[in-house]
C-alpha cells in the first residue's frame, strides 16, 4: 500500500502503549495529511513510559490521550485498521463484518512492552524498540512524500527550551528580517 489512506485506526489490547505510540508516530510523520486514532479491546490507564519514549523522540506528548475501546469510537469509517495484537485483530475483523464496513484490516504482531520485567532502564529499552519497530513499519507501508517536512513538535518538557532558543535567534538575527529603511 503506497498511497496514504485518509484515515487509520491503530488498535491493540488495552490502548495504553502500542496503539497510542503508533498514532503519535504516524502523526509526527504525516501531520494532518491523514486522520489517525487508536482504540483497544479494553481501555486501561495511560502508561508513563510511553510518554517518556515519545518525549525523547521530540513528539508532542500524548498526555491528553484517553484510552478507549472499539465501542467508544465516535466514528468507525476508517480506510485502514492496523491491529497490533491478536485480540485487536479479532475485534477489528468483527467490527468490520458486523457493521459491514469497507476497510482493510492489517495485522502487525507487536510485542507488548508492559510484559517486560526488569528495572526501569530495561523496560524503557523495550518501549524504545517497540517505537522504532512501529515507526519503521509505518514508513515502510506508507513512504513519506519526498520534500515534506516532519510534522513532529517538541514535547511538553522541551517546548520551553525551543521557545527560548527561537527568541535568542530572533534577537541575534532579527536585523536580517527587517526591511531596509525602517
Amino acid at each position: 500500500m503506497a498511497r496514504l489512506p485518509s484515515s487509520v485506526l491503530f488498535a491493540c489490547t488495552a490502548n495504553t502503549v502500542r496503539s497510542p505510540l503508533a498514532v503519535a508516530l504516524f502523526r509526527s510523520i504525516f501531520g494532518n495529511r491523514a486522520y489517525a486514532d487508536s482504540a483497544g479491546v479494553r481501555a486501561e490507564g495511560n502508561d508513563p513510559l510511553t510518554l517518556t519514549v515519545l518525549c525523547e523522540r521530540g513528539i508532542t506528548c500524548v498526555d491528553t490521550h484517553k484510552p478507549k475501546t472499539f465501542d467508544d469510537l465516535m466514528d468507525d469509517s476508517f480506510e485502514v485498521v492496523v491491529a497490533l495484537s491478536p485480540e485487536a485483530r479479532d475485534r477489528a475483523r468483527e467490527m468490520v463484518k458486523s457493521r459491514m464496513l469497507s476497510c482493510e484490516v492489517i495485522y502487525w504482531p507487536v510485542e507488548n512492552p508492559e510484559r517486560i520485567e526488569g528495572n526501569r532502564e530495561m523496560r524503557l529499552a523495550a518501549y524504545r524498540r517497540i517505537a522504532a519497530d512501529l515507526e519503521s513499519r509505518i514508513r515502510t507501508l506508507w513512504p513519506e512524500v519526498p520534500g515534506t517536512p516532519r510534522a513532529g513538535k517538541p514535547c511538553c518538557r522541551h517546548r520551553g527550551r525551543a521557545r527560548g532558543l527561537l527568541a535568542r535567534l530572533r534577537g541575534r538575527f532579527g536585523h536580517l528580517s527587517r526591511r531596509s529603511g525602517d
